[in-house]
């Protein structure tokens, strides 16, 4: 039964990408269970359909989906900053600069309504403790070096092959993962390894060695 199985999966490329993806999302939620909240996998699955629609280049649909992921969680700005860099010299400057227009429309109609919706309620809209983050990582050595250690055993296997990887997933993974790692350090907590929720599916991606 195991061979057969084996042998169905070697053949059928849907049925492979099929089942890497439902790994991918039981790993999701292994992994980021920690401080989660109910919009965590939604954000992955508006980012994986995100990415997924400009790689094959539908832009219309990508533009649709974009307005309703902002809504979910305002980190899509994250996506406007890749579509900004790895399409500055793959479009024409119209639909350039109209594909970062509708983006920002989005982004900040969505920041106005949900800053009038909720102006009653106490909080303040950003909260810098960098220095916070840092003692707490420094305070608990060995939950650190494991954490470490697995983020650097994941960028081993994302790597491998590196140049002969999608340029896609390449420049995907090197504009958004600096970007969230600034964040966390200077919004997040300690081990809030959540909000890295936007370049999770990027990195699942790369970690296949058949690209």
């Amino acid at each position: 039964m195991v061979s057969s199985i084996s042998l169905q999966l070697s053949g059928d490329r849907d049925l492979q990408e099929f089942v890497w993806a439902s790994l991918g999302v039981e790993t999701f939620m292994l992994v980021f269970f920690h401080f989660a909240k109910a919009y965590d996998l939604s954000t992955a699955m508006f980012v994986s359909f995100a990415l997924g629609l400009l790689a094959r280049e539908k832009f219309k649909a990508f533009y649709a989906l974009y307005g309703v992921s902002c809504l979910n969680r305002e980190t899509m700005f994250l996506i406007t900053i890749f579509f900004a860099v790895y399409y500055f010299w793959k479009m024409d400057v119209v639909s350039y600069l109209i594909g970062l227009g509708f983006q920002g429309v989005f982004l900040v109609g969505t920041r106005v309504l949900l800053v009038r919706l909720y102006a009653d309620n106490g909080g303040e809209p950003f909260w810098l403790q960098s220095l916070r983050v840092l003692q707490d990582y420094w305070s608990q050595p060995i939950q650190s070096l494991v954490l470490i250690g697995l983020c650097v055993l994941a960028g081993y296997f994302a790597a491998r092959r590196w140049r002969q990887k999608p340029a896609f997933l390449r420049w995907a993974l090197i504009v958004i993962l600096p970007l969230q790692v600034v964040l966390h350090l200077a919004l997040g907590m300690a081990f809030e390894i959540r909000v890295f929720a936007e370049v999770f599916p990027v990195v699942w991606v790369l970690l296949r060695s058949d690209l």
